[in-house]
């Protein structure tokens, strides 16, 4: 077995915290919900760790711990680990406290604490965020600009250009990772984190290029095997069949400056800002009175005195007029526009009388559907639908090309595997262990002692580690993606066209 160190380090204060003498249990995970390029979805990565407890120091109630004030969510968490052929340094996952949960002990048993973190995509969901309307953006600008808007640094972030220009895209007080998961979705890409807590974008072509095309290192069931394998299991594949795939193509038309909204308040009604104060309003849209296919705005237009706000010192309008009193500052959203009124007149309150916000309404074209299917999948495995999740499909050419590239992978069942092995066994198994990474292309040999008749490479989608017990167990747990369905497409500069190979999406 290999001698391995596991340093978990919280950032509880300003220094980071050695926690590794404390440590009992320790798992991590990263990676999609299921291993399906289709169906997974990315989820936020998750590390738990059980550290002893009996003094008390990691109880956020114990005012006489030296930790106490610090004791709070979203503190930093970085575990390396080291051994055999990795070196000390080595980082494995990187994410922000999520929960304290002190365990006391009874009949005898020793006080721990259980500290659970998540990872960035857990960590940055905290955050809601707004993004202007932008046309014919790439999938990868607007993750850029949604974990700008998310205040997360472009250092902690790797993200492809993306393969789909997207017609329009906005966001509007949505949570951080829902909003990319739409451009996920969109692109058929993937947003994963690494191990040093960056956030990843790949593209739908990021796996067809440079090392996703040749295997990184084989798990094999043959004798003596340089790395073999604890267990392994093959999912059943039918829920992952689909042989009728369905696309929506929803397009904006764009129209004419309007008027988007009006304050409802007005004559006896209007709303009154007293000598050097402000106020503020947010016009919305789409509101009730707007068209039924309304959806956003693809620009407003910045209210101008007179014509689109007017102040008064009546009500009603017959007092001074003030309207060259007033100040006017806004922010501007897909959605709504922020409108702050400031009355800087030395001494009068003013009425606001007339308060509009004009803008070109954006509004969704018919819709349009279109799909392909297979007959002979249809006679084997029944009807199975497979609707395309994205929203910003751009026309019905690329839901097409979704539909048949994705119909030719999905109509048939795909092999997905669930392998284990013990990291810390030798040190060949533990440097593939520590050293694979999420989208990592492997060769999996499950043909002799396994019986599956696989021989085949396979994409990682999943990684999870536990450590457990005083002698520290480190169990590897792999879910694997079929990486030979996708081995024959051709994209440029890197397959030979008309020679074995197909187009990609």
């Amino acid at each position: 077995m290999v001698t391995v160190t596991y340093k978990p380090f919280v950032k509880w204060n300003v220094l980071d915290d050695d926690v590794s003498a404390r440590l009992l249990d320790l798992s991590w995970r990263r990676g999609r919900d299921v291993a399906s390029q289709l169906v997974g979805r990315s989820m936020p990565g998750i590390l738990v760790m059980t550290l002893d407890n009996e003094s008390g120091d990691y109880s956020p109630f114990n005012s006489a711990s030296p930790l106490f004030g610090f004791l709070k969510p979203n503190r930093r968490v970085r575990l390396e680990v080291s051994g055999g052929l990795i070196a000390a340094g080595h980082v494995e996952w990187t994410g922000f406290i999520d929960s304290i949960h002190p365990i006391p002990g009874v009949d005898g048993r020793m006080n721990t604490v259980e500290i659970i973190a998540v990872g960035p995509l857990g960590q940055n969901d905290a955050a809601k965020v707004s993004l202007v309307m932008k046309s014919n953006v790439l999938t990868g600008t607007s993750v850029g600009d949604v974990l700008d808007e998310a205040g997360w640094p472009a250092v902690d972030r790797t993200v492809d250009a993306g393969q789909t220009t997207m017609k329009r895209f906005w966001s509007n007080e949505i949570f951080t990772r829902t909003a990319l998961r739409k451009i996920e979705e969109t692109e058929g890409g993937f947003i994963a984190e690494s191990k040093s807590g960056k956030v990843v974008f790949e593209d739908r072509h990021h796996r067809l290029k440079a090392d996703h095309l040749t295997s990184q290192a084989t798990f094999s069931d043959a004798a003596a095997p340089a790395v073999g394998y604890r267990s392994i299991d093959q999912q059943d594949p039918r829920p992952f069949i689909f042989n009728k795939m369905m696309a929506t193509v929803k397009l904006p038309v764009v129209g004419t400056l309007a008027v988007l909204w009006t304050l409802a308040e007005s004559g006896a009604s209007s709303p009154f800002i007293d000598a050097g104060q402000s106020r503020i309003w947010w016009a919305s849209f789409p509101n009730p009175d707007s068209a039924v296919d309304a959806f956003a705005v693809d620009a407003w237009t910045t209210p101008v005195a007179t014509t689109d706000f007017t102040a008064n010192t009546a009500a009603d309008g017959s007092g001074t007029n003030r309207t060259s009193s007033i100040a006017i500052a806004v922010s501007k959203f897909s959605h709504a526009m922020k409108i702050t009124l400031t009355n800087n007149h030395g001494t009068d309150r003013v009425a606001i009388t007339l308060l509009q916000a004009r803008g070109v309404p954006l509004s969704w074209s018919d819709p349009v559907s279109v799909s392909a299917e297979d007959a002979t999948s249809k006679t084997d495995y029944g009807e199975r639908d497979y609707p395309h999740p994205g929203e910003f499909i751009p026309s019905t050419d690329e839901a097409r090309d979704w539909a048949d590239f994705t119909l030719s992978i999905y109509k048939d069942p795909i092999a997905m595997l669930r392998l284990s092995i013990v990291a810390n066994k030798n040190n060949a198994t533990f440097s593939e262990a520590m050293n694979r990474e999420i989208s990592d292309r492997v060769t999996v040999v499950a043909q002799n002692n396994a019986g599956l008749g696989i021989n085949k490479d396979f994409f990682i989608e999943v990684i999870s580690h536990r450590v457990v017990g005083t002698d520290r167990l480190h169990t590897t747990e792999f879910l694997l993606s079929d990486a030979e369905q996708f081995a024959d497409f051709w994209v440029f500069d890197t397959a030979k066209f008309d020679q074995t190979t197909r187009f990609a999406y």
